[in-house]
């Protein structure tokens, strides 16, 4: 028993020495250590060869920005590298295995700069184990790692600025003289359309996303063109909180400005009930008719989807009206046929009492039982108008106004 505890001494001090650590696990700069010249960042899969990233966020046919040079988050360049974060700041810490103390020397905490591709501690070496495969987790940031999520992200500094990258700590590959990390995305996005809409239609200024109470302004994409908007969210945000997706519309002389808000419900998040890390929720909504897609999502990264089923529902407005009837309705905009005579809106009530019909911030001023009333139009005038658009009232019951009007 004893000469076996003997050979395990032995062995036990080559292997210290072979991993270049003294007694309290720290590594030396002696001949079996490697010295770094740099670390490069990428996300994702670190691209070697010169070639363009190719991931895109596609779903259900609709091209999204994420992960597209028109995404401040992006990489930026051809080679799925980590540019435009110059002044941001690398913890990389490195550990002997999965344990709770970090090494020394081959750590450092922030006061990083990029030379070229490569980032190295400011001033000093970097040497790192050469014989065994230490383990690392990196943060990369802008201030601090547990600075709060902005709330104005409204331009392209402001919402890359909120992106945090991390790598959770596992294993390094074999140690070269230049290392290869592959980062994820901290934190969690949503990414929305406007689908079927006239950009100048809305007042873009008055965007706003609430997420569980909290309201941010988002990030639009382009300046002309299809109308999208990136918001970057805590990653522990509960599935469960309501988002509403508010905007304006700026009005002409045929139809009154309107608000719109348009509520997003997430569900099948998964165990932990949170948006989670390097997720990307994507959906399109169509404004005029108060609609939004099936919220899908994707990878931050990849743009690829991820299980899990995300729906969100709105409905149009619908009127309660006498059942299997019709009425005309006329609006506040004196709209005219080309021979001069007012133009009104034909309502189908069902067999149910109902008629849903699309919202355009038309305010609706008259109801008649004909579609060319010839009587006195002040009999059929509604004393208090109804405004189209006004999501407040999602259902809006006609019968008893109707039942006044005609009694």
């Amino acid at each position: 028993m004893k000469y076996i505890n003997n050979i395990y001494a032995i062995v036990l001090v080559l292997a210290l020495s072979i991993a270049g650590c003294d007694k309290a696990g720290d590594p030396g700069t002696g001949d079996d250590m490697q010295q770094i010249e740099g670390i490069v960042l990428g996300l994702g899969a670190v691209i070697e060869a010169p070639a363009q990233a190719t991931t895109r966020a596609t779903v259900n046919s609709v091209d999204y920005a994420v992960n597209t040079l028109e995404d401040p988050t992006n990489t930026k360049n051809t080679e799925n590298r980590i540019t435009g974060r110059n002044a941001w700041r690398l913890d990389f810490d490195l550990f002997n295995g999965n344990v709770t103390d970090k090494y020394g020397p081959g750590s450092f905490t922030g006061a990083t700069s990029p030379d070229g591709l490569n980032w190295k501690p400011t001033p000093g070496d970097l040497y790192f184990p050469n014989y065994f495969r230490p383990w690392a987790a990196v943060w990369l940031y802008h201030t601090t790692r547990d600075a709060t999520v902005a709330t104005d992200q409204s331009d392209a500094a402001k919402l890359l600025a909120q992106d945090q990258l991390y790598r959770l700590k596992n294993q390094l590959d074999p140690i070269a003289k230049r290392i290869t990390l592959q980062l994820e995305h901290q934190r969690a996005m949503i990414n929305f359309r406007f689908d079927d809409i006239v950009r100048g239609d809305i007042n873009e200024s008055t965007v706003r996303v609430s997420v569980g109470g909290t309201e941010y302004i988002p990030f639009s994409v382009r300046a002309t063109g299809t109308l999208e908007y990136m918001l970057i969210l805590p990653e522990d945000t509960p599935a469960s909180s309501k988002i509403i997706v508010e905007y304006k519309t700026n009005g002409n002389t045929l139809q009154q400005p309107i608000n719109y808000k348009q509520t997003v419900s997430l569900t099948g998040a998964g165990p932990s009930g949170t948006l989670g890390s390097n997720n990307c929720y994507c959906f399109t909504l169509s404004g005029k008719e108060l609609k939004i897609s099936p919220v899908i999502i994707i990878n931050w990264i990849t743009g690829e989807p991820v299980a899990g089923e995300y729906v969100a529902v709105t409905a149009y407005p619908t009127f309660k009206g006498p059942k299997d009837s019709t009425y005309y309705f006329y609006y506040d905009n004196k709209l005219t046929s080309g021979d001069g005579n007012p133009v009104l809106q034909e309502i189908n009530f069902n067999n149910d009492g109902e008629c849903t019909i699309k919202p355009d911030g038309r305010i609706i001023t008259h109801i008649f039982k004909e579609p060319n009333p010839t009587e006195d139009w002040n009999l059929y005038k509604l004393t208090n108008p109804i405004t189209l658009g006004n999501t407040g009232k999602m259902y809006i019951d006609l019968e008893t106004i109707i039942n006044n009007l005609y009694s």
